[in-house]
């Protein structure tokens, strides 16, 4: 089969691998089998058909003609909020709360995660989704180290996370909380009504976004300073000045000798986005401005300083609503709603007086465009009742549009995940830049075989030690089967940003592929690999080299690895659960994210791989992996040709070829990138005069003396 030939076959099962469509299942319980798993504590109503909960009744003895006592409700959480954990498939947990929030049950029904298939894996997920039991839905909840206790008081829970599952555990946390959150909201519209998810009684959960929509928690300067709540101060001399010409000017005397004092402070947000109205109403605000805004726009104003509170109509009368708001030249229709609630968050200026403002559905507000706010002023003169003075203020506010759009982006949930790794991910981007300019300045790299050696083991220790086991960097198969998988289902891949360092390394893996190919990660930031040639350099140093493979045999062995990823993608549509053993052909789980501590037939896979590295060297990436096989059929989007090669190479020069410990040079002197690691071994000889056969030459016709005739 011809070159061209085999790119078309790489393309068409990676084209194939993308459109193929994916079975999701999930698991669906009967009512029996949630009678059993809440030990028969509660007597088991029947499925709502409207929201998918089983009503749970207590078993204590009733009097004829009376109904059993209600006590909660149980659901599977994929029914409500199937997120997905780091294999990409919805982690389903069966769920049970009373009618007060508090959970009663939190028992893990079903998931793919590649690290917890075994039954002590499992046992860890279990154990994490039993600390929710005694919380409740509105508990802020933490996830620490996997070494830490579990700790709750009447607002914030701290939990023990798992060993290698940061992923895994944060989704699980997700599912959990906001699957609850969504059935309490729907039990308490319910019970406004009179009934609790009654028979016949349809719940609307077109507000349930909103209400169970994970943010980022802020803080009240985060607030200020990201703009979602802005800031207008107004002095006695403004006031005043504003008031000039009228006959209600001077009323205020202390402006005379106070001009610069303070008389009142606004502060203005656009409540009705998630992450501005439930970080500064909390919780219970929330909820209220939901349920009065429906499908509308809401500000909150609040005001504090001398005149918020002032009784004399002379320098303020009362208006309910002293606020007016236009937008593209149109007056927008505002109502207030009662709100004797004090604002969440700390900082927040004591003694401020809220105006929630609802916007009219009939002159609606488009949150992304800029609009004028207003605060309306009126003052009382003369003997008669209906003699008063307005004036207006203007309250800007500049939290809309694009600033709203990349702030919402900027405040999810996963930022939170990078920031706490701030100080990882600063040594991994020196790593890639230290790496960058290696590549970049490749034959001063390697214009000495010593240089090149010591700094190639230097880089892979780093690869191995920090990328690998400490950061837990480690790219795999599971990233790009978890992505079709998600995209394939109408998903996107946020799932994957809550681990910034493999979401960093595959960005640079991305980019690096249009210049060098998949020689960047294979040869340079692959742990895995790492593990294999600094153990192939420790057994050449006591004299185990490995063997060199006849060429014909190598070039079909390395045929496999492509055959493995076909077999695990399409495994994706044809048997799903084939998949997760499949996936299992790579050891890096094993040798990397779990230390080698995993049940003994994952042990003993990646120990032969490894040993295996030894006689044939590094056999597993040459041959085997799926991941690699996956880089390589990118190769045709490389623009680059960084080997430089000689017209001598190959004929007669072989040097290169024979001392490519990867095979990738062929007899013509052509490097084959595809399969080329990127080591800069042939770009050291190329410049070396003792080892490349036409530097040697050269350097001979240059020394052999001239006889005189």
């Amino acid at each position: 089969m011809g070159y061209w030939g085999r790119r078309f076959i790489r393309w068409c099962w990676f084209t194939l691998a993308l459109s193929l469509p994916v079975i999701a299942s999930a698991v669906t319980l009967n009512k029996s089998e949630v009678d059993s798993f809440l030990s028969n504590q509660y007597q088991v109503g029947e499925i709502n058909p409207s929201v998918p909960v089983w009503p749970l009744f207590s078993r204590e003895p009733v009097a004829e003609n009376e109904k059993p006592r209600l006590i909660g409700y149980a659901f599977e959480s994929i029914d409500f909020e199937p997120v997905r954990g780091y294999g990409g498939k919805p982690i389903n947990i069966l769920v049970a709360i009373d009618t007060e929030g508090k959970f009663l049950l939190s028992r893990l029904l079903d998931h793919r995660e590649p690290l917890f298939r075994s039954e002590a894996g499992i046992t860890k997920l279990t154990d994490f989704a039993h600390q929710y039991v005694g919380i409740t839905v509105r508990h802020e909840t933490h996830i620490l180290d996997f070494r830490a206790r579990t700790s709750f008081d009447e607002k914030r829970a701290t939990f023990h996370g798992v060993q290698a599952g940061t992923v895994t555990v944060k989704a699980m946390d997700r599912t959990i909380m906001q699957s609850a959150a969504s059935v309490a909201r729907a039990h308490l519209d319910a019970a406004s009504k009179g009934s609790i998810l009654g028979e016949g009684n349809a719940v609307s959960l077109t507000r349930g976004d909103l209400l169970t929509q994970e943010i980022r928690p802020l803080s009240w300067d985060q607030l200020l300073s990201g703009r979602m709540v802005e800031p207008t101060s107004l002095t006695r001399a403004q006031i005043e000045k504003a008031f000039t010409g009228t006959r209600a000017a001077g009323a205020d005397k202390i402006a005379a000798t106070k001009p610069n004092e303070l008389a009142l402070q606004f502060h203005v947000a656009l409540a009705s986005l998630p992450s501005v109205g439930r970080n500064l109403l909390g919780e219970e605000g929330w909820r209220l401005l939901v349920a009065n805004m429906r499908d509308s726009q809401a500000i909150v104003v609040t005001e504090n300083g001398p005149l918020h509170t002032m009784m004399y109509e002379s320098q303020r009368i009362d208006d309910p609503l002293p606020f007016v708001l236009k937008q593209g030249g149109k007056v927008i229709n505002l109502r207030s709603i009662a709100y004797d609630k004090s604002m969440a968050l700390p900082g927040y200026p004591n003694g401020a007086r809220a105006h929630v403002l609802i916007v009219d559905s009939a002159t609606p507000l488009n949150p992304e465009q800029p609009f004028d706010l207003r605060f309306r002023l009126g003052r009382r003169f003369g003997t008669f009742p209906n003699q008063v003075a307005y004036t207006e203020f203007e309250l800007p506010y500049a939290f809309h549009g694009w600033r709203a759009t990349v702030s919402s982006w900027m405040n999810a949930p996963w930022v939170e995940a990078w920031e706490r790794r701030s100080i990882d991910i600063g040594v991994l981007l020196s790593g890639l830049v230290v790496l960058s300019i290696a590549l970049l300045r490749q034959r001063a790299t390697a214009a000495s075989h010593r240089r090149l050696r010591a700094f190639r083991t230097a880089y892979l220790l780093f690869t191995l030690g920090f990328i690998g086991w400490y950061a837990q960097g480690q790219l795999s198969i599971v990233n790009i089967t978890a992505s079709i998988d998600a995209l394939t289902t109408g998903n996107n891949l946020s799932f994957l940003l809550v681990d910034p360092m493999t979401v960093i390394l595959w960005i640079f893996v991305g980019f690096t592929l249009l210049i060098w190919g998949r020689g960047t990660f294979c040869g340079w930031l692959c742990p895995f690999g790492a593990l294999q040639e600094l153990i192939s350099m420790i057994t050449r140093r006591v004299g185990i080299k490995p063997k060199r493979l006849r060429v014909s045999i190598d070039r079909r062995l390395k045929w496999l690895k492509y055959v493995v990823l076909a077999a695990v993608i399409a495994s994706l549509w044809a048997a799903p659960n084939i998949t997760e053993l499949a996936i299992e052909l790579e050891p890096f789980k094993t040798a990397i994210s779990l230390y080698f501590v995993r049940d003994w037939p994952y042990l003993v896979w990646a120990i032969a791989l490894l040993a295996l590295s030894v006689v044939v060297y590094r056999g597993y990436c040459r041959y085997l992996c799926p991941l690699g096989a996956a880089l390589a059929i990118l190769e045709p989007l490389r623009r680059w040709g960084w080997i430089a090669r000689r017209e001598a190479c190959g004929t007669p020069c072989q040097t290169c070829r024979h001392r490519c410990d990867y095979q990738s040079i062929s007899t013509t002197g052509k490097v084959s990138y595809s399969e080329c690691f990127q080591c800069l071994d042939c770009v050291a000889i190329y410049q070396d005069n003792n080892r490349c056969l036409p530097l040697i030459q050269e350097k001979r016709r240059s020394v052999i003396p001239i006889v005189a005739h």
